[in-house]
């Protein structure tokens, strides 16, 4: 399937949106092939673009102490905004952990969508709602469980990830050394046996 029908497919969950306004927003869209370690923004820099990954991975990422600090990973289907405040400079870094096919928005063509589909505003609002919603439950779940269980339910929720990105990005998500997520693995892995 090419990235404009994945993105169709997408679109199309969207009960609200008629099949011509699917296909008019799929018209629209911007789609960019990215290559594996290409940095999408920069500590220091302003967002200018808003995304969904079509095909790929993407890691958010920041530098404290000289040491990468994992701070979420997004695959097929998910959106992401890097901007956290209008004109506000970046504390993150968003790299392409592979190579990757991502939808590239603007707020002007964001705008443009809506003043042609106001009825947009409600789905922009929909997944913005979700994502938060999503967030809550995703920190509440993270802060209160132990590291085998971060490891357990990213494995859960994300499986695909552990063959995707090196596993020290990923200890590092986690809240833990590589060694330690590697001592669980095996110790998971014997259990299993």
């Amino acid at each position: 399937m090419n990235p404009k029908e994945k993105i169709r497919a997408l679109i199309s969950k969207f009960p609200i949106l008629t099949k011509e306004e699917v296909s008019l927003i799929v018209d629209k869209t911007v789609v960019k092939e990215f290559k594996k370690g290409e940095i999408l923004l920069r500590e220091g820099q302003v967002a200018k673009n808003c995304y969904m990954i079509v095909e790929g991975c993407v890691r958010e990422y920041l530098i404290k102490d000289g040491d990468e600090k994992s701070i979420s990973f997004y695959t097929e289907s998910e959106t992401f905004n890097p901007q956290h405040k209008e004109s506000e400079p970046s504390k993150f870094y968003w790299e392409c952990a592979e190579d990757s096919v991502l939808t590239v928005s603007t707020k002007s063509y964001e705008e443009e969508l809506q003043n042609i589909l106001p009825r947009l505003e409600l789905v922009f609002r929909q997944i913005a709602i979700d994502k938060i919603n999503l967030a809550k439950v995703e920190w509440s779940e993270f802060i209160s469980s132990s590291p085998e269980e971060r490891y357990l339910n990213l494995q859960k929720t994300k499986p695909s990830l552990f063959d995707r990105v090196p596993h020290h990005q990923i200890a590092s998500y986690l809240g833990m050394k590589p060694q330690s997520l590697s001592r669980i693995r095996k110790r998971i892995s014997k259990e299993k046996e």
